[in-house]
């Protein structure tokens, strides 16, 4: 049970990898290159993990 839940781990995080090859119509706020998914992808990960923790959502 645990190798196939490894293996399914494994193959997500590969999934999330090819993120980075897709390239979003939105240019980086101070406007030097074109955002990649991956970037867009993390920086809303992270937004949606600091607004839980700093924030009491009942």
């Amino acid at each position: 049970m645990q190798i196939n839940r490894l293996t399914q781990q494994i193959q997500f995080i590969i999934e999330i990898d090819r993120l980075k090859q897709v390239i979003r119509q939105t240019l980086l706020t101070d406007g030097s290159r074109w955002e990649n998914s991956a970037e867009h992808s993390w920086h809303l990960a992270v937004t949606a993990e600091y607004t839980t923790l700093t924030n009491k959502i009942d």
